[in-house]
C-alpha cells in the first residue's frame, strides 16, 4: 500500500510524468513504437537521478499535420496501477525556413486505475510547442509548455485540492535515422510550487520550487 501511495503521489504532485508525445507529427501512414524512460529527479545516495518511470508508446500519422498516439505506463503497472495516456498532436504552422519555428499543439487524456483501492483518476493535458528542424535527417529541437489540470476536489486524506493547474515548461531534441529516432527532454515540473516538506526528495534547478524532469526515448518507425 505504501509503495502504491508513493507512486500516485508522484503523479498528483507533479503532473505529467512522461515526456512530450510527438511534438512534430509523423508522416501520413507512418507508425512508431517507442520506449520512454525517465521522470522527475531526486536526491539518492548523494547523487541526483531521475525516477525510473517507463512507458511504451504507439503513434500513427493520420495526415502530414495530425498524429494520434497512446501509451501504457510500465512502471505504474508494476506498482499495481493501470496508467495510460492517449491523444493527438496537430501542427498548425509549418515553417519554411530554419530560423522560424514550426508550431504544434497536443491534447492528452491521462488516466490511472488503482487495482488495490479500485480508484480511478483522470487528468486532461494540453501542450503547446515550437520546434526547429536542422540537419540532413530533419532532426528537431523544441521548446514548449505542458499544462496539466487536477479535477479532483480533494487530495489524499480528504485534504482540499490546492493544485488545480500545473504549468510545466519543457525543452528537448529529437534525432532521426531512417528507421529509428532518439529523444532527450528536460522539463521544469510544477515550478511555481514549493517542494519542501513533502515525502519525495525532489531535485530542482530552481531550488525549493518544483522538480526537474529528465527523459530519454527511443522509437522504431515502420
Amino acid at each position: 500500500m505504501k509503495k502504491n501511495l508513493f507512486f500516485l503521489g508522484l503523479i498528483a504532485i507533479l503532473g505529467s510524468c512522461a515526456s512530450s508525445r510527438f511534438v512534430e507529427p509523423l508522416e501520413k501512414g507512418e507508425q512508431v513504437i517507442a520506449l520512454d524512460f525517465g521522470g522527475p529527479t531526486i536526491g539518492f545516495g548523494g547523487a541526483v537521478i531521475p525516477i525510473p518511470l517507463s512507458s511504451v508508446v504507439y503513434g500513427k500519422g493520420i495526415d502530414t499535420n495530425l498524429t494520434v498516439f497512446g501509451s501504457l505506463h510500465v512502471t505504474s503497472l508494476l506498482f499495481g496501477n493501470l496508467q495510460t495516456d492517449f491523444g493527438a498532436t496537430y501542427r498548425f504552422y509549418e515553417s519554411k525556413n530554419q530560423f522560424t519555428p514550426s508550431l504544434s499543439t497536443s491534447i492528452n487524456a491521462n488516466m490511472v486505475y488503482d487495482f488495490n483501492d479500485t480508484k480511478f483518476k483522470f487528468w486532461p493535458q494540453w501542450d503547446l510547442n515550437a520546434y526547429w528542424n536542422f540537419g540532413k535527417k530533419n532532426h528537431y529541437a523544441y521548446l514548449g509548455i505542458s499544462n496539466w489540470w487536477e479535477l479532483a476536489p480533494s487530495r489524499s486524506q480528504d485534504r482540499p485540492q490546492l493544485d488545480k493547474w500545473l504549468v510545466n515548461p519543457q525543452l528537448g531534441v529529437v534525432f532521426k535515422s531512417n528507421k529509428w529516432y532518439y529523444s532527450l527532454e528536460t522539463k521544469l515540473m510544477a515550478p511555481s510550487h514549493n517542494n519542501v516538506n513533502i515525502f519525495v526528495p525532489y531535485f530542482s534547478v530552481l531550488g525549493d520550487k518544483g522538480a526537474t524532469g529528465i527523459y530519454l526515448g527511443v522509437g522504431y518507425k515502420f
